[in-house]
């Protein structure tokens, strides 16, 4: 099967806001496309790559700086997809496992290029990193006060980053960013909480120092 339509051309993600980004789908209407393509409806795959493609390519990007990486790794898992349908289960909640499919088959594709080309095996592996354009910052903060919560995001270990981005642009709860990142729901917890609270330490920091400025 070769996916079509207008999502085939892999456009430019809307990465804007840290809030959830959900598709025009619900879990249900997802769950009910994913048992007709597996019954072997083609189109109702295609609607699945059209609900979810854009949230695909905006977490691949965070894990990979190869765009056109990204780009046929979601072709390739869907086409996959295709090919295994007729092995495939139901599942609960169709995002979490695509998500959890396409983490899989990047880092296998990843790490294929890797010894292919003989890169050392730390460049750069789901290196998570954030911007000014795309995790928006309360504006009653001041420029320095946003430069110091953007450098704190990204001194943040690697799966913290990777699990808030999860939390917090795509919406999932712990239990399916666990699902996703291959954890335990409390190692997810704990990285979030870990996570928000060093933002929240520098966040504190950053007044206390404003005040001081302040009061000289």
């Amino acid at each position: 099967m070769e996916i079509s339509g207008r999502r085939s051309r892999c456009p430019e993600p809307r990465l804007c806001s840290p809030f959830p980004t959900v598709p025009p789908i619900t879990e249900e209407a997802a769950a009910q496309l994913w048992d007709a393509f597996r019954g072997g409806e083609a189109r109702a795959l295609a609607a699945l790559f059209e609900a979810y493609y854009d949230p695909l390519y905006a977490y691949g990007r965070k894990l990979s700086g190869d765009e056109e990486l990204v780009k046929d790794c979601i072709q390739n898992l869907f086409q996959q997809l295709w090919r295994r349908r007729a092995g495939l289960r139901a599942v609960l909640v169709v995002k979490a496992y695509l998500f959890k499919a396409f983490r899989h088959h990047l880092a296998d594709e990843t790490e294929r290029l890797r010894r292919q080309h003989a890169l050392p095996t730390d460049a750069d592996m789901f290196e998570v990193t954030y911007s000014h354009e795309e995790f928006l910052i309360a504006e009653q903060h001041d420029a320095e006060q946003r430069a110091r919560l953007l450098g704190a995001l990204n001194q943040l270990s690697k799966r913290q980053r990777e699990a808030l981005y999860l939390k917090f642009f795509d919406g999932f709860s712990y239990e399916r960013i666990a699902e996703v990142m291959v954890l335990n729901t409390q190692s997810v917890r704990n990285l979030v909480f870990n996570a928000l609270k060093a933002l929240r330490q520098v966040l504190l920091t950053a007044l206390a120092l404003l005040c001081l400025l302040d009061a000289g």
